[in-house]
């Protein structure tokens, strides 16, 4: 389940991984704490909706495997997200990716929004 989906949801009633047009800021961090070692991988999006553009900044908790390849002004996309916990994999439990030209591909253990509001940002 992603974490407050609902910031989504809530503004957007018929939201699908689809809406989403391209990545706007991609931003991978490493932290220790307390011993513990761990990476985010923050990424915002531009959704369509209720024709209204949306910037959506996702947080991807300890990202393993990422490859992401990109060029130009923007980055557009085609993002799935798959539940993964049925593998039985350690600690991940979501396969992120581009579906339609495979430039963004990462498994990761938890999805959260952090915000979401209006943008004039045109594709």
């Amino acid at each position: 389940m992603i974490k407050n989906i609902g910031l989504i949801t809530d503004e957007l009633q018929n939201f699908s991984f689809a809406d989403i047009k391209c990545i706007s800021n991609f931003n991978l961090s490493f932290q220790k704490e307390f011993n513990v070692h761990s990476s985010l991988l923050d990424i915002d999006f531009i959704i369509e909706g209720n024709g209204n553009g949306y910037l959506v900044q996702f947080r991807f908790h300890n990202p393993q495997s990422i490859s992401f390849e990109s060029g130009g002004l923007y980055h557009q996309i085609s993002l799935n997200i798959e539940d993964i916990t049925e593998r039985g994999w350690e600690k991940m439990k979501f396969e992120v990716e581009d579906y339609e030209e495979n430039t963004l591909h990462f498994f990761c253990s938890e999805i959260e929004i952090l915000s979401i509001s209006e943008t004039n940002y045109v594709i």
